[in-house]
């Protein structure tokens, strides 16, 4: 007898999701101001809306439901062959994309707590509990989607995670700050699944003897976007619209992401042979240290990425300056993204790493050494921005090494065990730098170190490869380990 199939109960709970996300946005922007909540900013065209007033947001999770139902029980999975030629270019574009949305909801959250505080009339300490949600709900889906990508596989995974995203972008017209970080958290889980689950999806995607250099490129390339995306959306619509536009636009880019689903490869069969699977099982010696170090660059890395914005605008500048910053730094990242692949095959991994945190440290010692950052607004700003591009390159840059160092019959649970430790780091890192969230100094400062503890951990992390190397030489004299 024939097991039945739940690829209805897929679809059936996908256009809802669909149908009810579009519902809750195009209500929010055409809510009638008397509906809307007694601490709404009455300046502000989206404003809070009552719970019972929003029932599109029930059935959409209902809609969830009945597709991760589906897909848990849905058979017929086999493994395909590996995309080549245009499939290959087509999964890169997609993955690249996703990783981009991924990256901007991710950064959204600092540009959402300044006008989040003024409209609740919340302090530094208590606005920070709005990120420790959301990164909290990252590292539980950086765990869940990892090990759902290896027994669901990834197209599967993928549909789950982007309509998760699309459904919870509808915390945009959540009445109250309690709300908002429980939705924020729930978003955190799907956007957390999403940064493995990508990184995972192009390395099996490209081929071997690139394909560490390219994902890297395109991770550097999605975390420039993203943050543009995030940084742009800031500049243009928050003036106009409040700050509750920047997560209601994440539903139509997840209805976008959610689309693309059918062009998702599934399960992919290893290009590895027995000797690269030694060589990972090798490289895996680090893994870690890898841990350890994702966990410095999630500090460092969420830490930032939340109060730069507030911390720009606190020394002197006006809304519109501060994201304008903000938003110069992301366009100079994308050509960066050339120039550190050609630095990953020129100088490894390692050395990259260790690179871009040392010359972080430096740069920020030299500007709070010289002063002029506590007096001059626009060296303030400036040197946040930098800091913000060193940190975000040096986020964009761990993930992808982890998931083609890794076994790839469990590339997805390894990938997202390291998520995991980044985004541990991620919940002590807003946490931290609130502590010193009136002084852009003392900020730099405390960055600064903790960028020197992440090039000393890849510094290490480089040693005990080597020593792995001597210790594994092939018997035709290829070493085990780069």
């Amino acid at each position: 007898m024939s097991k039945p199939d739940w690829r209805w109960a897929v679809a059936v709970g996908t256009a809802v999701v669909l149908v009810c996300s579009v519902i809750g946005v195009v209500r929010a922007f055409a809510m009638d101001p008397a509906m809307a909540m007694p601490q709404s900013d009455a300046r502000m065209p989206l404003q809070g809306m009552p719970l019972s007033e929003m029932p599109e947001m029930f059935a959409a999770a209902a809609g969830l439901l009945l597709v991760i139902v589906g897909t848990a029980l849905r058979t017929g999975r086999r493994p395909q062959p590996p995309p080549d030629g245009k499939r290959q270019l087509f999964v890169a574009v997609i993955g690249t994309a996703a990783l981009t949305i991924d990256v901007s909801k991710t950064s959204t959250l600092g540009f959402v707590i300044p006008g989040m505080r003024a409209e609740y009339g919340l302090d530094a300490k208590a606005a920070s509990f709005l990120a420790v949600a959301g990164l909290t709900g990252t590292a539980i889906g950086a765990v869940v989607f990892g090990v759902l990508a290896d027994r669901w596989g990834r197209r599967g995974s993928y549909l789950v995670a982007t309509l998760a995203f699309a459904a919870t972008s509808m915390c945009g017209s959540m009445p109250t700050f309690g709300g908002n970080v429980v939705m924020c958290a729930l978003m955190g889980t799907s956007v957390g699944g999403l940064a493995p689950l990508l990184i995972v999806m192009l390395t099996d995607a490209l081929r071997s003897s690139s394909r560490s250099s390219a994902v890297i490129a395109l991770s550097v390339l999605a975390s420039a976007v993203g943050y543009l995306v995030a940084a742009g959306s800031a500049l243009w619509l928050e003036p106009v619209f409040g700050w509750r536009v920047l997560w209601l636009i994440g539903a139509p880019t997840g209805l976008a992401l959610a689309a693309l689903t059918p062009w998702v490869p599934d399960r992919i069969a290893p290009r590895e042979n027995a000797a690269t699977a030694e060589r990972v099982h090798v490289r895996a010696l680090g893994s870690g240290l890898q841990r350890s170090y994702a966990f410095l660059i999630g500090v460092l890395t969420f830490g930032l990425t939340t109060w730069v914005p507030s911390l720009a605008r606190s020394g002197g500048l006006t809304v519109s300056t501060a994201n304008l910053w903000l938003s110069v730094a992301a366009v100079v990242m994308v050509p960066c993204a050339l120039l550190l692949t050609w630095c990953h095959q020129r100088f490894g991994p390692v050395r990259l790493s260790a690179g871009l945190a040392g010359a972080t440290a430096a740069l920020l010692l030299v500007l709070t050494g010289t002063g002029a950052v506590s007096s001059v607004a626009w060296v303030c700003a400036g040197a946040l921005v930098a800091a913000l591009f060193s940190v975000n390159t040096m986020a964009a840059v761990f993930l992808p090494i982890a998931a083609d160092l890794a076994d790839p019959a469990g590339r997805g649970r390894a990938t997202g065990a390291v998520s995991l430790c980044n985004r541990l780091g991620g919940l002590c890192g807003p946490l931290l730098i609130a502590a010193f969230v009136y002084s852009a100094s003392d900020v730099l400062v405390a960055v600064a170190a903790l960028a020197l503890c992440s090039a000393v951990a890849a510094c290490w992390i480089g040693r005990r490869q080597r020593i792995a190397v001597r210790e594994t030489v092939q018997p035709d004299g290829e070493a085990g380990a780069r």
